[in-house]
């Protein structure tokens, strides 16, 4: 953006399916001392893990940085204070940034295409007769915008828990699931005797051009739509890199996402209580250093519940493996490590209630042996079908008794 006396800022949007090596791309570019760059960049985020991500990323820019939430952002006023900067102790309003904002700096320029290509029809036609590809944001109604994007957090959902997790009546589910697969962006499938739900591969495509990214990896990875255009009846016909084990272990898919619906229908239930972020488990793995190698910890999900104005962050571990004592060793493994400083809670739930006993006491050998204090909780699925996620279902290696958690 130019202002009109000169000054310059630019607008850098972290879409929700952006994987971190394209952000990388995108801030290497940014840094590059041969490349135009705004005065200050205006960064938006879509939660609170990644804005800390980017945040350091963003560090070595030359001017000044500011990156709030997206949802934060969007429908404010000039003098709503929500720009937070990593330099500026509290948030600032755009209308005090751009008030300070100093002259200098270029916008990005680019060399023009080779060749001219115009765009296609854009009569808005009938949803019955087809719509393009490039108006079906227009298309869209906010629920439906939601709907996709749970999709693209979740595959191989069912309605119910999608229903749970955004907050909406079976009917609601019901209608916004409908005008979306008559536009070719929803596919449903009955895997283990349930209806299924997934972005097709015109769903993947949409959602890949708003973000920014590459729409043949994205097909690559999440498409659930055999080549030959039939219904998948089985995790052997689904050909998406990373949807076909969530297919294939459908039982344990479906196990997290009835965790984080419960989660959310419990936390709505309860006063001062409320779920702030909820990351699928291609966003939760963090990386970090140990013993001079890089490692990493990869969870089922990892989400922040807020109780009483304080977050609480977690990982969840839906455990069906880890069944005798090397595998849960080897589960233990990288959270030893990771937690050798403070982290957020590690969750874990077992289907039966005697492998969490079990783990318990591997926990507490294994925690003796290292020294590090692990702030990991167990459950089972009797439990928490009994008590809930903030009830009383969890266990944690140094007392008998079960507890809350989130408290």
């Amino acid at each position: 953006m130019t202002l009109p006396d000169g000054r310059t800022a630019g607008v850098f949007r972290q879409g929700p399916t952006a994987d971190r090596t394209s952000i990388s791309d995108r801030v290497r570019r940014l840094m590059n001392p041969e490349q135009s760059r705004p005065r200050a960049m205006l960064a938006l985020m879509p939660d609170e893990t990644r804005l800390r991500q980017t945040q350091r990323l963003l560090a070595r820019y030359p001017g000044p940085v500011y990156l709030p939430l997206e949802n934060n952002v969007s429908g404010i006023l000039a003098n709503d204070r929500v720009w937070q900067a990593a330099s500026v102790p509290n948030p600032l309003s755009i209308r005090e940034i751009l008030a300070h904002l100093r002259p200098g700096g270029r916008l990005p320029w680019e060399p023009p295409t080779a060749r001219l290509r115009l765009p296609g029809d854009t009569e808005l036609r009938r949803v019955d007769d087809g719509v393009t590809d490039h108006l079906l944001p227009v298309m869209l109604k906010p629920t439906e915008k939601r709907v996709l994007d749970c999709l693209s957090n979740w595959p191989l959902i069912t309605a119910a828990d999608m229903g749970a997790i955004l907050g909406l009546s079976p009917s609601r589910v019901s209608r916004s699931t409908v005008h979306l697969k008559e536009l070719g962006l929803l596919s449903a499938m009955l895997l283990e005797g349930q209806r299924r739900l997934a972005l097709s591969d015109r769903g993947q495509s949409l959602i890949a051009r708003r973000d920014r990214v590459s729409v043949g990896a994205a097909h690559r990875r999440w498409s659930v739509e055999p080549v030959d255009g039939r219904s998948p009846t089985s995790w052997q016909d689904v050909p998406g890199g990373r949807s076909r084990p969530l297919a294939r272990t459908v039982e344990h898919t479906q196990a997290v996402q009835y965790f984080l619906a419960a989660l959310i229908i419990q936390t709505k239930r309860t006063p001062g209580f409320a779920v702030s972020q909820l990351s699928p488990p291609h966003h939760a793995t963090r990386y970090f250093w140990y013993g001079g190698s890089l490692r990493s910890i990869q969870p089922d999900a990892f989400g922040i519940v807020r109780v009483n104005r304080r977050d609480r962050p977690f990982f969840l571990e839906w455990e069906r493996r880890a069944l005798n004592p090397s595998t849960m060793s080897a589960r233990l493994a990288p959270y030893l490590r990771y937690y050798s400083s403070n982290r957020p809670l590690v969750l874990i739930a077992f289907e039966d209630s005697m492998a969490g006993a079990n783990f318990l006491a591997i926990t507490r050998s294994e925690t003796e042996r290292t020294n590090v204090k692990l702030p990991l909780w167990v459950s089972s699925k009797e439990a928490l079908e009994q008590a809930g996620p903030l009830g009383r279902a969890w266990r944690s290696p140094e007392a008998l008794e079960p507890a809350r958690v989130f408290r």
